[in-house]
Order: C-alpha cells, then sequence, then structure tokens
C-alpha cells in the first residue's frame, strides 16, 4: 500500500446541545490509501445514522493505527450521539492525550460533560476549545448557555454577543443574547432581541416561547399566552413551554386550562411520579371505596402547605389519605383532618393502593377561582406548644409581630437561585419600619440569612429564638401566638394563611402565579393582604407601605387582641 498525505475530510454536521451544530475538525495525517478510504467508510456510516457501524470501523482503525487522533474524535462523536456518555468522555481525553490542543475534541468533550450535567468542568472544556479555535461560532453560543446556567450573567452575554458576531443576524445567536439579557434582569432588550428572531422567521419556536417568559416577566401575561401557543404550534411536544403556559394561564386565573398543561410538569421532571407508578396506578378522580391514596408533595414546602387542602376531600371520596412529604412537615401534617398517617421521603411509604400528587388534587377537583376551598385554619399547630409561646410573648410590649426577609438561595439550582434573588430582603431593608411604635418584631427567619438579625448594628431589632425551632410543627406554634405575620414569599407565608393568621406578603414585581395579578388580596388565604412591587427591584416603596399600613393598625388597635 502506498502512503499518501491526506486530509481527512470534516464529519457530516453534528448538532451540539442547545446550540448551532458542531463539526469533526478537519486536520493532516499521514496515512495510507486503504485506511483512508476505512475512514471515508466510517465517516459516510456516521453520515448515515449506522453509528454502529462507524463505531466498528473506528476502532478497527485505531487498532492499526493507534495514534490516529482524528479517529478517537470521530469515535467521541459516535459514542455521543448513540446516547454513551461515558464512552464519549473517554474516546474525547484519548483524542486530547495524544493532541492537546485538539479543537474538536474539546467541542466534544464539553457537550459530553454538559450532557452529564457537569456545567461547570463544561464551561472549562469549552473556553479550552475557543483558545484553540476562537472563532468558532457555536462554541460560543454553549458557553454562553452554560456561563447563565451557572450563574455567570455578565460573562455569558458577552459570549453571546461574541457569537452574534460572528454570524450577525443569527437567529440562534440572537436567541441565546436574548436569554442571557433576561438572565441579566433586562426583560426589555430581551423582548427586542426574541422580536427580531421572529421578523426573521415567525415560527421560531425557542424565540415564540422566551418571548413569552419576557412577557411574563414584565406582567404582559396576556400577551405571553399567545407567545407560548405560537411556539406550540411549531413544536407541540415541548414540555417546559406547556408548563410556562400553566403557569400564565394561572396567573391570570384561568384555572381549568390551567391545571390541565400544569400536568405537563411531568415530562419535565417525572422521577416522584414514575417511581410511584412502578409500584401502584395513578388515581383518577374515582370513588375510592375504601382503598388506602397516597398523596405526596412533590415540589416545595410552601406547595405542600398550599394544596394539602384538599387532602379532607379526597377523604370524603371514601380512601384511607396517607401522606408523603418533606420531613420538616410531618408533624404538622399528622394533624390535618381525614389524614390517616404521614411519613417523610426518608422512609419508604406505607402500603398503598392509588397515588397522586398534591398539586394535581385541583385538576381531578375541577377548582376554579370561585371554588378554591379556603377555609381557615386547615392547618393547626399543637395547643401546648401554643399556650407555651403565648406565656412567653405575654410579657413583651406591643403587637407581636413575625418577620421573615429571606427565602431558601438554593444556589445547586440557578433557576431558582435567580427567582430568590428576586423575592429576598436583607434584613436592612426593613428599616422604614423601626419607626412604627407600639410593635415587638420576632424573627420567623431560617437558614443562612437569620445571621442578620445577629449583626452588630441592626436597624430593625427582632428576638431570634429560632434556635428553638425545629420544624414546621414548631413554627406554626410561634406563628399561632403572634399577633401578624409579614414575610417575603417564602413557605411561612402559606403556613400562616393555612394557620389564619394575618399575614402580609412582599410580592416581587414578577410575582409567583398563585398570587395573580392586580390584588391585594387572594383567594387562597382570607386572612393575608399582598404588598407588591410596583417596579422590578423596588422594595423601598414596598416596605414605606407597608410601614403606612403597620402604623394604621396598630395605631387604630385593628389587630386582633394579642395572644388571641
Amino acid at each position: 500500500m502506498t502512503a499518501t498525505t491526506v486530509r481527512i475530510p470534516p464529519s457530516p454536521t453534528i448538532p451540539a446541545a442547545a446550540a448551532p451544530s458542531i463539526r469533526i475538525g478537519a486536520v493532516p495525517a499521514t496515512v495510507s490509501d486503504d485506511l483512508y478510504q476505512m475512514l471515508l467508510q466510517a465517516m459516510s456510516r456516521h453520515e448515515a445514522g449506522d453509528f454502529a457501524t462507524a463505531v466498528a470501523g473506528y476502532r478497527l482503525i485505531i487498532s492499526l493505527v493507534p495514534a490516529l487522533v482524528d479517529a478517537y474524535s470521530n469515535l467521541a462523536i459516535t459514542w455521543f450521539d448513540l446516547g454513551h456518555l461515558e464512552a464519549s468522555l473517554a474516546a474525547s481525553h484519548q483524542a486530547i492525550a495524544i493532541k492537546p490542543d485538539h479543537y474538536q475534541a474539546f467541542a466534544t468533550l464539553a457537550r459530553t460533560l454538559q450532557a452529564l450535567n457537569h456545567p461547570s468542568a463544561a464551561v472549562v472544556a469549552y473556553r479550552r476549545s475557543l483558545t484553540i479555535c476562537n472563532d468558532h461560532q457555536p462554541a460560543w453560543c454553549n458557553v454562553g448557555n452554560l456561563l447563565r446556567d451557572t450563574g455567570e450573567i455578565e460573562a455569558s452575554v458577552a459570549a453571546c454577543r461574541q457569537a452574534l458576531r460572528l454570524a450577525p443576524g443569527d437567529p440562534a445567536a440572537l436567541n441565546n443574547l436574548g436569554n442571557a439579557r433576561q438572565a441579566q434582569g433586562d426583560a426589555d432588550a430581551a423582548i427586542a432581541l426574541y422580536r427580531r428572531v421572529l421578523r426573521i422567521n415567525p415560527d421560531h419556536a425557542l424565540a415564540n416561547g422566551n418571548l413569552g417568559n419576557s412577557l411574563r416577566a414584565q406582567g404582559h401575561v396576556d400577551e405571553a399566552i399567545p407567545a407560548y401557543r405560537r411556539a406550540l404550534a411549531r413544536d407541540p411536544a415541548a414540555a417546559q413551554v406547556h408548563l410556562n403556559l400553566a403557569i400564565a394561564l394561572l396567573h391570570r386565573g384561568r384555572f381549568r386550562e390551567g391545571w390541565a398543561e400544569y400536568e405537563w410538569r411531568w415530562q419535565v421532571a417525572a422521577a416522584p411520579r414514575q417511581r410511584l407508578m412502578d409500584l401502584q396506578p395513578e388515581w383518577t378522580g374515582a370513588p375510592l371505596d375504601g382503598q388506602t391514596i397516597l398523596l405526596y408533595g412533590e415540589q416545595g414546602f410552601g406547595d405542600t402547605l398550599q394544596f394539602v387542602r384538599f387532602a379532607p376531600l379526597v377523604a370524603a371520596r371514601g380512601g384511607r389519605v396517607i401522606l408523603q412529604v418533606f420531613a420538616p412537615l410531618v408533624r404538622l401534617l399528622r394533624r390535618v383532618p381525614g389524614v390517616s398517617a404521614v411519613s417523610g421521603f426518608d422512609a419508604p411509604p406505607p402500603p398503598f393502593d392509588r397515588h397522586r400528587a398534591l398539586m394535581s388534587l385541583p385538576l381531578l377537583f375541577g377548582t376554579d377561582l370561585a371554588d378554591i376551598p379556603a377555609t381557615v385554619p386547615y392547618l393547626r399547630a399543637d395547643a401546648t406548644a401554643v399556650t407555651a409561646w403565648r406565656a412567653r410573648l405575654a410579657s413583651l410590649p406591643g403587637r407581636k409581630v413575625g418577620l421573615v426577609w429571606a427565602g431558601d438561595p438554593r444556589p445547586h439550582n440557578p433557576h431558582a437561585h435567580l427567582i430568590d434573588s428576586r423575592r429576598s430582603l436583607h434584613l436592612d431593608q426593613f428599616a422604614p419600619l423601626a419607626v412604627v411604635p407600639g410593635v415587638t418584631w420576632v424573627s420567623l427567619q431560617k437558614g443562612a440569612a437569620a445571621a442578620q438579625a445577629r449583626a452588630a448594628s441592626v436597624p430593625l431589632p427582632v428576638l431570634d429564638w429560632m434556635d428553638e425551632i425545629g420544624d414546621f410543627a414548631d413554627t406554626a406554634a410561634l406563628v399561632t401566638a403572634l399577633d401578624l405575620v409579614i414575610t417575603a414569599d417564602t413557605a411561612v407565608a402559606h403556613l400562616a394563611g393555612a394557620l389564619g393568621k394575618p399575614v402580609w406578603i412582599l410580592s416581587r414585581f414578577d410575582g409567583c402565579w398563585r398570587w395573580l395579578q392586580d390584588r391585594d388580596d387572594t383567594p387562597w388565604y382570607p386572612t393575608a393582604r399582598l404588598f407588591r412591587q410596583q417596579r422590578a427591584g423596588d422594595w423601598t416603596s414596598v416596605l414605606n407601605r407597608v410601614r403606612d399600613a403597620l402604623a394604621d393598625r396598630v395605631g387604630s388597635a385593628a389587630l386582633e387582641p394579642s395572644g388571641s
């Protein structure tokens, strides 16, 4: 066989994760004519979608020429397309070991790490690929998306802008930059970018869906709904868009449509439901006739506290109701009427015949705005513990007002972390309330933010007994003994509302769907009052309104008698 110097041709375009496609790099290699034909054949099989044959071909080539870097690089991409991510990872590393500046190997390594949910490592790999080949536009798109997901928003914007400079007018780059600007908090800029995409391609599913998100963040929910529907017309199986549409419909109080769309959440994250489906079937609302039904909370503390109100209605269908929830809720929820047993997720549930998620119950009951089961209290604290707290509070002056200023930041979840940054405050921001006389402030704050109450100079002195609070049953007893709760939009808002206590909820501009729009009350909790941001990020005017309302309540003795 005669040796010939050839340039290995590029492979077919291979889709990258959430970005334009990438290609196998073309580099010079000295190979025989026969080996060159083997490479072409393997790449042809890859292009035809016959990945198994392509893998066999690349492996044979590697056995003949172990140092042929492009065979490893192509093999890594083929393994990726077959879904064998660990094998793809290994082949990428082998290519890099042979040629440490192999652009395509680093690009494949990056998207494999991305698919394996190692975003920080994927960012490092993409950046390394871009030091080798700085003008590869899809890699800039990918790294921009990843930087957004890891919370490096300014770097994400810069990467997305570089992708757009390399391909001006590229719809994918415009869409990604819109996502980065939305994460940056500039919804107007994001909306403008999505609209640019849609002028190029009105049917662009991602841009329509993202436009809906930004419009909803700006409070334009009625405009967001048709944007979601346009996205779904192009991509009817887009589960996240269905879920976003559900949230918009619920936000507008269109509950019947919203609950149905909300079931798409299982296509986004189905683990709890699928695990239980393997054990017993899902309840569809039929009479239970003495069967045991497991109700479970698949989301956060507040969601469980809000929707456990439906458990007595399920019991009325003739079933024995058991709950499975997060451990801090177990003791409190054992007191829910109609509930026979409660267990935590740290232990297997008792035997059951049917199951259903708590947040799917409004769909089964056909719940609309007019018939929300909102009789409170539907949760009650232990009477002995309440008596003990009232005794401790009795000697303190004025009205006893509980305070929560921050939620759980959840830094491991970029989306949740971003929402928390908009709903949470710092205790120092409550300084305007210090001028209201006749109030004793009591902390109900848990987590890292609780340390703010122990700072050397606190503008709003708060009593802090939270080290004595072990779970929501303990918190419920303290809340019951108070006169009023003022809270950021956290689980304590739902706890106080479910206990029937007066609660004032501080709601961010793009507030949670459950608080609806343009109202300062909520059909979920008759004793709740909402104080909404009128501009994104503006807590000053909110707290000034709270201060004035509190002064009126205290001054007119409109709060219920202390200790009642």
